[in-house]
């Protein structure tokens, strides 16, 4: 089976992840096994990986690597799922999860209806299982829908504009490629890598649920690590990385009360500290090797209480 490329920011990632090479570490994005590789080797025998994805390839990847090695598990499902574990393995203790958020550059190279680059059927579903792909988005959402997943996941100004023409051209006939919604995108915002990049990332997010994913997925991590344990996560735009940001902001605060208050009638308690008070960023012979590392942020939080 092909193997990924290495993953951006594995060493700097992994360094944070491992506090005990004897414990239990969950790849929640498992992709091409190249974060479940580097735990593993840094890990002893009494060690282990759980590693969720919903991508048949990284399944078939999973089961040539676990053959090898019986410390990985694998599971193919979202990561949104990995409060689960909890249940189905009490008494385990888990002392660290890590996101590598996105999509993988194999994916968007190799896998139907990423790319504006290709012309393919659109598609943009991780998990081939999902019934609502890219095409029902573009052909069937309302132009106000549509507008507002332009705006919202591609922070898209002229998303009304772009969704009153999409409306408008499947009227005569449905759009069923990526060629055929990139030259739409270009008419309308410009033939600009920037714009169709937006534009097809608003889509992929939209197909996959990515953000509420992520919100469920970074919950389930908090509530199920051990203390002491840490979450890692690695994304890749400013929506992802504002949910992260906010959500390891909320479990370090020990107070939410309004400003206005003149004392703490919350309650809340601290769960988490922040290890990254600012993002870790790949280095210059990371991003000349891989272009699509430029925007990549590291954030990691660890468990305190």
């Amino acid at each position: 089976m092909t193997i990924y490329h290495e993953p951006v920011l594995l060493k700097e990632s992994v360094d944070f992840l491992i506090t005990d090479p004897k414990g239990t570490y969950v790849d929640a994005t498992f992709g091409g096994g190249g974060h479940t590789r580097e735990i593993l080797s840094r890990l002893e025998p009494e060690g282990r990986v759980y590693a969720f994805d919903v991508d048949i390839n990284s399944q078939r990847i999973a089961e040539d690597l676990s053959a090898s090695d019986r410390r990985l598990l694998f599971f193919r499902s979202n990561f949104s799922s990995i409060g689960s574990l909890r249940e189905k393995h009490e008494g385990e203790s888990f002392n660290g999860f890590l996101f590598d958020l996105g999509v993988s550059s194999y994916q968007l190279d190799n896998e139907e209806g990423f790319s504006y680059r290709r012309d393919e059927k659109l598609d943009m579903r991780l998990d081939k299982r999902l019934k609502t792909s890219a095409h029902e988005v573009v052909n069937s959402y309302s132009q106000d829908d549509l507008a507002d997943v332009f705006f919202r996941y591609g922070e898209e100004p002229r998303s009304r504009s772009l969704a009153r023409a999409i409306v408008r051209a499947r009227e005569t006939r449905e759009i069923e490629t990526t060629v055929q919604l990139a030259e739409i995108v270009s008419r309308v915002l410009g033939g600009a890598v920037k714009p169709l990049s937006r534009i097809f990332q608003a889509l992929r997010i939209e197909v996959n649920g990515e953000i509420e994913v992520l919100s469920k997925g970074l919950d389930s991590a908090v509530d199920t690590v051990t203390k002491g344990g840490r979450v890692a996560v690695i994304s890749y735009h400013s929506l992802e990385d504002r949910v992260v940001k906010e959500k390891f902001r909320y479990e370090a605060a020990s107070c939410v009360c309004p400003p206005e208050a003149i004392i703490c009638t919350c309650g809340k308690k601290a769960r988490v500290r922040i290890l990254t008070r600012k993002p870790v960023s790949p280095g210059e012979d990371a991003v000349k090797s891989n272009r699509r590392a430029r925007s990549a942020k590291l954030r990691v939080a660890e468990k305190i209480s």
